[in-house]
């Protein structure tokens, strides 16, 4: 655990001092942050056994629709790091295949019309989704992150996504996010 967090803090503190990317919209810096808070969020979300196999063998897996960039920095951190003592693996999706094998689906850069067809294969599966695109945590993402007026990532979370996902979520994460979608 202290090599992945040694692994971060160098790869953020590199990107310090390396000016904002203008190609797109894909900032370093910020999608650094966004891999660590990934990591932290499965310290307090619990999947139910038959989706996290105890067989430390089975792979942790994130899948990410719509950023491959996103998920190069990711493969880049997690090559060596574990999510839960496990392997972590990192899935490009562009089909509704492998969707339901992850642990984490990050939904970034997708039209809004896309959300909808990609809720509904993991409704009531225990997959969670992350995204950062505004609104979506509203239309049924678990977590989404966004920026506050200090320009620092913060995140909501969607609390009646979560609880028909099968997932738990402590109340230590509840605690310091935004929380939409109440019953």
């Amino acid at each position: 655990m202290k090599q992945l967090f040694s692994c971060l803090i160098f790869l953020i503190g590199s990107t310090l001092l390396t000016p904002p990317s203008h190609a797109g919209d894909f900032d370093i810096r910020e999608y650094s942050l966004k891999a660590v808070f990934l990591e932290r969020f499965t310290r307090f979300i619990d999947w139910p056994d038959r989706s996290l196999s105890e067989n430390r063998l089975n792979p942790f897996i994130i899948s990410v629709v719509g950023n491959r960039q996103f998920s190069a920095l990711l493969r880049e951190i997690y090559q060596t790091q574990k999510i839960q003592g496990k392997k972590v693996i990192i899935q490009d999706i562009d089909n509704s295949e492998g969707i339901k094998n992850s642990h984490i689906l990050f939904i970034s850069h997708i039209p809004e019309e896309a959300l909808a067809e990609i809720l509904a294969q993991v409704k009531n599966i225990p997959v969670l989704t992350i995204s950062d695109s505004n609104g979506f945590a509203e239309q049924g993402v678990m977590i989404n992150f966004f920026m506050s007026k200090k320009q620092k990532i913060r995140f909501e979370i969607n609390e009646l996504a979560i609880k028909e996902s099968d997932l738990y979520i402590s109340y230590k994460l509840l605690s310091v996010a935004k929380i939409v979608g109440r019953e």
